[in-house]
């Protein structure tokens, strides 16, 4: 609960125009959304870019959250539309770059790309558990912070997500 408290506070001082407050947010917060847009694009330089687009549209946006207290799933949910809206850019030019020049045939990791596979298969709200547990090392109370969910939905989400991993492996 103090955690929720500061984080208001630094809102509320960022809202008045402070912005070491907003680097202070910026600063918590900042790996647990490039696991967040990770999750949506598959690509950490991409994530970044994403996370980063989302701190400046919040700062820009600040004053629509209504809770204070409610910040860090208010910005995750940003970060999720930007990094979308990435992966439907970044989709486009994977189809003109495709019929432009053939692709260069060269092998890939199989067992590495089997398992991103089986992770891009997951529903979001699966994928985007697994990528902040298991990739941003993350622990139950971080995630509960970033995406406002509690730790026993977010347990529920990653054991569902494990089994799924699983079949999906299997064959």
């Amino acid at each position: 609960m103090q955690k929720i408290d500061s984080q208001a506070k630094l809102v509320q001082a960022a809202r008045a125009g402070d912005l070491d407050s907003f680097g202070t947010l910026c600063e918590s917060y900042y790996a647990p959304l490039v696991a967040v847009a990770y999750s949506v694009l598959g690509d950490h330089q991409l994530a970044e870019d994403a996370a980063q687009e989302a701190f400046a549209r919040g700062l820009t946006n600040l004053r629509k959250l209504k809770d204070a207290g409610r910040f860090a799933p208010w910005l995750a949910q940003i970060c999720r539309h930007v990094a979308a809206d990435m992966a439907r850019a970044r989709r486009r030019d994977v189809r003109v770059e495709q019929r432009a020049e053939n692709a260069d045939g060269r092998p890939d990791d199989e067992p590495i790309r089997q398992v991103r596979d089986a992770i891009d298969r997951l529903p979001a709200s699966m994928k985007e558990v697994v990528v902040l547990r298991y990739y941003n090392h993350c622990s139950y109370e971080q995630m509960s912070a970033v995406l406002g969910l509690s730790r026993m939905t977010i347990n529920g989400r990653l054991t569902r997500a494990k089994r799924k991993l699983r079949k999906y492996l299997r064959h």
